[in-house]
This record gives C-alpha cells, structure tokens and sequence, in this order.
C-alpha cells in the first residue's frame, strides 16, 4: 500500500467519523492542501518514499505517514465541515431535549487544529525536516517559567 494519500473511506475510519461524510466533497478539495503541507515539513526522500513505495499495512513508516496525513486532513478542513449540527461547527455539547446545541467558539476550533498539527508533526518526527522542526518548536506547549515582580 502506498502511504499517501489515504482514500477517503480510511480517513474516515481513523479518525472515527461517520461514513456518510465521505460524500462531502471537502476532503477531495482538501487533497492537494494537505499533500503539500505534508511535502513542505519532511525531508524530500521521505516524502517521494511515501507517495511511491508499496509497503505493509502495518509498516512504521506507512502508519506515520497516514496518520499524519489525517491528522493534518483534519486540520485543514474542520473549521469547514457540519458534524451533528443544523447550522455550521462542530457540536461541542447538545441537550437532553436536543434543543439545546452549544457550537465550539472561534478559539476552540483554533485550540484544536493547533491540537491536530501536533499530533500529525509529532508522529512525523523522524522524517521532518528543519521547518518542520521548527513548527514542532512553536507548537510544543512551553512550561511555565518562575517570574519576579518587584513592587517600588
């Protein structure tokens, strides 16, 4: 199997969304975005390796490169994309009477695509090269730093 790009109905399975969002034409139009994103932060040999070469399901490297792939398909696209709602977003919580349907803000989709591109770089880690790194870097949460203030 030829790691990516990971058809559509995969997708979907890893990162456990319903079937029928295999009809919206999102993810085709996601493709091409997410190919490039996935060229521009691993080494050039990796990326040419994980377009072209057939290897097993369960290689390593396959399953970085189409976990990744996911993740940073997510990424691309969630802020697009109806889960669960009449209207647009992504249902953070709905009501006992389904009445009730509260949307994810503005900062929380961020917060999550911020998420999702940690995750995909993190299991792309081995293959990343500098600028991939460097958004690695950025991404990582920083630890809290101890801070003096005076008072004069």
């Amino acid at each position: 199997m030829i790691p990516i790009p990971v058809e559509i109905d995969i997708m979907l399975s890893i990162l456990n969304l319903p079937n029928e969002m295999g009809d919206n034409g999102i993810f085709k139009e996601h493709k091409a975005i997410v190919m490039e994103t996935v060229r521009s932060v691993v080494l050039p040999e990796h990326y040419t390796r994980a377009i072209q070469e057939d290897m097993p399901d369960d290689d390593p490297f396959c399953v970085s490169f189409r976990f990744g792939f996911c993740f940073l398909m997510l990424h691309s696209s969630c802020e697009f994309l109806n889960l669960k709602t009449l209207g647009e977003g992504i249902v953070k919580t709905v009501g006992l009477d389904q009445s009730a349907t509260e949307l994810l803000t503005g900062s929380e989709i961020d917060a999550f695509k911020a998420n999702l591109e940690l995750r995909a770089l993190n299991i792309l880690q081995a293959y990343i090269n500098p600028a991939g790194h460097y958004r690695l870097n950025e991404l990582k949460p920083r630890q809290p730093r101890l801070i003096r203030v005076g008072v004069i």
